[in-house]
Order: C-alpha cells, then sequence, then structure tokens
C-alpha cells in the first residue's frame, strides 16, 4: 500500500475530517484514499496533535471505533486496493473475495470473457458477476489431500495423541484408572502393528 506522507502540508487533518464528518455512514464503502489517509493518520499518531488517544479519535471524530478502523486499515493492506474498488459497488465479504480475487483486476471484474469495469451504471451487472463467480467458488470440490499432507496431519494428531497418553501417564491416577489406561495403550499398539504388517515391503 502506498503511504501517505504525513508530514506533506497539503494533508491537512482538519480539512480530512472537515471532508469526513459522515465517515461513519461510509465506512463500509470508503475509497481506498480514506483509509490511506487513515493509515497515515494512526501510523504517524497524527491524533496526538488534537490531544487524543486512537480510540477517542476514532469514535469522536470518525464516529467509528478504533477495532473497525483497524479493521479496515487491515483489509487495506492484506486485500488491496480493488477490494474496495468492487466493494463500493457491491457489497462482498473479505472470504468470498479471496475465493474469487483471480478474476479481480485493475480494470474491472472478469467474467465469461470480458472485463466489466468498475463504474457505476456497471453496478448491476458487477452484483450479478460477483454472486456467479461466488457460487461457482462455492461448488468446486475441495482438493484431495496428497500424501505428504496426509503424512503431516497423521504425524500431528500422533504426537498430540501421544502427549495426552503422557499427561494421563504423569497424573495421580488410581488404579481403575491406570489399568484403563495400560488397555487403550495397549489396543492402539496392536492397531499400529496391524497398519505396519500390512503396509511391510
Amino acid at each position: 500500500m502506498k503511504e501517505l506522507n504525513i508530514d506533506n502540508p497539503s494533508f491537512d487533518l482538519g480539512a480530512w475530517l472537515g471532508r469526513r464528518q459522515a465517515f461513519c455512514l461510509i465506512a463500509s464503502r470508503c475509497s481506498v484514499a480514506d483509509i490511506e489517509c487513515l493509515a497515515a493518520i494512526r501510523d504517524g499518531k497524527m491524533y496526538k496533535t488534537l490531544g487524543m488517544t486512537w480510540r477517542s479519535f476514532c469514535t469522536e471524530c470518525l464516529g467509528i471505533t478504533d477495532r473497525w478502523a483497524d479493521t479496515l486499515i487491515g483489509r487495506l493492506k492484506s486485500l488491496g486496493p480493488d477490494f474496495f474498488k468492487l466493494n463500493n459497488f457491491t457489497r462482498i465479504k473479505p472470504a468470498d473475495y479471496v475465493r474469487i480475487s483471480g478474476a479481480v483486476t485493475t480494470d474491472g471484474l472478469s467474467y465469461a470473457g470480458e472485463i466489466i469495469p468498475f463504474e457505476p451504471e456497471n453496478a448491476a451487472e458487477l452484483a450479478e458477476a460477483v454472486e456467479a463467480l461466488r457460487a461457482e467458488s462455492a461448488s468446486e470440490p475441495a482438493p484431495a489431500d496428497t500424501s505428504d499432507r496426509a503424512f503431516a496431519k497423521a504425524e500431528k494428531y500422533l504426537q498430540a495423541t501421544l502427549a495426552a497418553f503422557e499427561r494421563l501417564q504423569a497424573m495421580d491416577l488410581d488404579e481403575d484408572s491406570r489399568l484403563r489406561l495400560v488397555v487403550t495403550v495397549e489396543a492402539g499398539r496392536d492397531q499400529l502393528d496391524r497398519i505396519r504388517l500390512a503396509t511391510a515391503l
């Protein structure tokens, strides 16, 4: 993300706040420039010139919580400006955006072999394309586990299971619990032996 030069006298905090008196009403569909300014104010601690904390600045001057402001800044940094460009025309959740991000270009949304520009007159078409792309991505089957991924999962679960049994063994167990632990461990050992024998080279 391109950071604003907060030392530049052309950036006037008071003027920006004047233009953003209704920020709370448009926070979910604010411009990339607004969020870049917000990031510059937070990162440069410009709110301190007003004798405020970041929280009080967001609440009293912007009408939003500091958590929501941080969320907007975080989304700009992680998802990029195109997320907000698209969101200005049709609401889309970050998770859905990630799934269809391959169709998002700086010029617009790619769908059905065409680029739909990010323009107000295309809002309905953009909304329809997003819904179609979202449905397509949701219907795609999850990729099958590769052997490496399956091994990693199995090893992770095995280590967690062994650690749990070691915690049990270290406890001050009564006789019945110790017997139960021995029986359970032996049953697990037998099952592992069967797997070993079945896959022996």
